[in-house]
């Protein structure tokens, strides 16, 4: 277990006075600066720099997410109607009833 997830169970057990949120704060900041003087020694000095996170591309979300819930919307009343009534086949083509005479048997 690593030194972040002991923290993290710490947090979720009990508040955290000012000395302790310090101490992880030292703690995350030392972490930080060990990483990013690896990157230096393997990149130069603009290893240092964090690299910029990438934009979400919202234009393809947005179209995404109207897709999903119109296609949701779509199957739900599909589904609804199926449920509820009857099938057009049903409906334009009735069953043919045929009543058999029972009086008269054939032995």
């Amino acid at each position: 277990m690593s030194d972040k997830e002991d923290a993290t169970k710490k947090l979720d057990k009990e508040p955290l006075d000012d000395e302790a949120l310090e101490k992880l704060a030292v703690e995350e900041l030392m972490r930080e600066a060990v990483q990013g003087a690896a990157r230096a020694e393997i990149v130069g000095p603009s290893g240092w720099i964090k690299a910029p996170q990438q934009k979400t591309n919202k234009r393809f979300l947005v179209n995404t997410l109207r897709h999903a819930v119109s296609s949701n919307k779509y199957h739900q009343s599909k589904n609804s109607k199926h449920s509820f009534s009857k099938s057009p086949k049903r409906d334009t083509y009735p069953k043919p009833t045929i009543k058999k005479d029972k009086s008269k048997k054939k032995h």
